[in-house]
């Protein structure tokens, strides 16, 4: 037979493709149905080029890869084989002409070589029959001794994945390859490509989908390679980008998913710590992003001295009262021996100032734990959560149930320090714009503080509260275990009722609030013996009385 004249592009894309058929006759397809409609006009039947005997067929489904012509090889009793990776028979293939005497991994050959280990496959093509074949490179052997090998002979699981894996890549970003007739291992390498693309979906992408929210509903794996298949199929090189970037659209929710799922896994293990420590009743939430528990934060319930203090300055002389009858009714009671008022209702609620100090009853008094002077020291009873603000403003902590005014919600708790280390700290805090130094000025500001609060590295729930110019909680100092005006407990009071679900809030400026806004010369010189003035910061706290700033 004389190979037929046919137009060049044609000749040229024949000799791409001819070289790797079989021996035999072989059906070839056009993507192009002009092209197949002309070269069958052209020629009859079977011809011959270069070797090989060829036969142009238009009865397939049409497929395009780029506007421009390929054929697929479609050879004579061609089926699917579902029974699975290596499952297929390979009886005719161990005297196959182009094989070696190497055999796969875990196999032995009939010359009893021993066993050989596949490195990579590197190509595959169809046989006489339509079966695949697949081109091996063994572990230490050259290139030179590469074998086609029947399906059944591989036992390399990892292997063929990764080269179908590639393969897939290939034909949706490359050229286009033939398709092995194993569904299964085809399914296994479209499973493959979309766990690869989900893992490996850069961050920005899986970040742009929390602008849709953390519970959004996607496609699952097994739909998206179902997608996948689709778009190799797919003969239109628009639609198969189309379904190729809806694909990686999902993956990247897919993956966002994935680091939900290990974000709640990590915050319900911290919150099982936080309630191990604590008093219990606190929940952590976050519905905003894929933020997980603070860095570098330890979680304590009492307070602990910082460099240069000992303990001993937490626990300071004190005189216990002597109460027969319960305690508020005598003179001698804790707080009358203090100079101030009674501070709790019988609800155990706060009924007086903040400001005027409460003192309550101390280990040398002969009332017992239920006495109603001893609120504070009874530890937390509000259940309260942890949770992730939606505006910018880092973590906070809201009310998981109602509050009613003048109720004890917690203490403020850290590292007690030195005014003069609190000071060098503040210089590296303003640095950063965060800061959780609280001076123990309680009894008297305009004195002179001699401690401070710092919650930055240590202390309990307290750390989340956020600021507000219209606060629904208060501090107060309370004394307990020392009578020292410069070691209070900081203890925070509801304001007002608070609704369940509320988050709280208290004025980070105290009652200097009035002073502090009208010294707005931040950038003026100053004189070196003063204190220096703090840089305001932007308040988010949303309140219709809030004045866009706080210190």
């Amino acid at each position: 037979m004389e190979e037929p004249s046919l137009p060049f592009n044609i000749i040229q894309d024949l000799k791409v493709v001819v070289p790797r058929l079989p021996q035999g006759v072989c059906d070839v397809l056009f993507a192009d149905q002009e092209d197949a409609d002309d070269t069958i006009s052209k020629v009859s039947g079977v011809f011959e080029f270069e070797g090989k005997n060829i036969r142009i067929s238009n009865s397939f489904k049409r497929r395009r890869w780029d506007d421009m012509p390929f054929w697929m090889p479609v050879l004579p009793n061609t089926q699917s084989d579902d029974s699975g990776i290596g499952t297929e028979d390979g009886s005719e293939y161990s005297k196959h002409d182009d094989s070696m005497q190497k055999r796969p991994q875990r196999w032995k050959g009939a010359d009893d070589q021993g066993e050989y280990e596949v490195q990579k496959i590197v190509d595959h093509r169809f046989d006489q029959h339509g079966r695949d074949q697949f081109f091996v490179k063994w572990v230490g052997w050259g290139s030179q001794f590469n074998t086609w090998e029947p399906l059944s002979n591989l036992n390399c699981k990892e292997n063929l994945e990764s080269y179908v894996k590639k393969m897939i890549v290939d034909i949706l970003f490359v050229k286009w390859r033939p398709v092995p007739h194993c569904r299964k291992l085809m399914a296994v390498g479209y499973r493959a490509v979309i766990d690869q693309w989900v893992k490996n979906t850069p961050k920005g992408m899986y970040m742009k989908k929390l602008s849709g929210g953390l519970n959004q509903k996607g496609l699952s794996v097994n739909t998206l390679a179902r997608l996948l298949e689709e778009a190799v199929n797919e003969g239109s090189s628009k639609r198969r980008e189309l379904i190729v970037e809806s694909i990686k659209d999902h993956c990247a929710l897919l993956r966002m998913k994935e680091i939900r799922k290990e974000q709640l896994d990590i915050l319900k293990r911290w919150e099982d710590s936080l309630n191990n420590i604590g008093p219990g009743g606190l929940s952590v939430e976050n519905q905003v992003d894929l933020e997980g528990p603070p860095k570098d934060f330890m979680f304590i319930t009492q307070n602990k001295t910082g460099p240069g203090l000992d303990n001993c300055v937490l626990i300071g002389q004190v005189a216990g009262c002597e109460c027969t009858e319960e305690c508020g009714t005598r003179e001698t009671c804790c707080p009358n021996m203090a100079g101030v008022d009674w501070a709790y209702s019988a609800c155990s609620r706060l009924i007086v100032s903040p400001r005027s100090g409460i003192f309550e009853c101390n280990r040398f008094c002969s009332c017992g734990p239920e006495c109603p002077n001893r609120v504070v020291q009874r530890g937390r009873k509000v259940k309260l959560c942890i949770f992730r603000t939606s505006n910018g403003r880092g973590w906070g902590l809201k009310a998981n149930e109602r509050v009613e005014r003048g109720a004890f919600l917690t203490t403020y708790i850290g590292e007690i320090i030195t005014s003069e280390e609190a000071a060098r700290r503040d210089e590296n805090y303003e640095k950063t714009g965060l800061s959780y130094l609280f001076d123990l000025d309680m009894m008297d500001p305009d004195d002179g503080q001699m401690y401070t609060i710092d919650a930055m590295k240590c202390g309990n729930e307290s750390h989340f509260i956020n600021h507000s110019c219209n606060p629904n909680a208060h501090v107060a100092g309370v004394w307990i275990e020392t009578n020292d005006p410069a070691i209070p407990l900081l203890a925070l009071f509801a304001r007002r009722t608070i609704r369940k679900g509320e988050e709280i809030t208290f004025n980070y400026q105290g009652d200097q609030d009035q002073r502090m806004r009208e010294d707005l010369n931040v950038g003026d010189p100053v004189d070196s013996t003063q204190p220096k003035k703090k840089k305001a910061k932007k308040c988010r706290c949303g309140s219709r009385f809030c004045k866009g700033f706080y210190f």
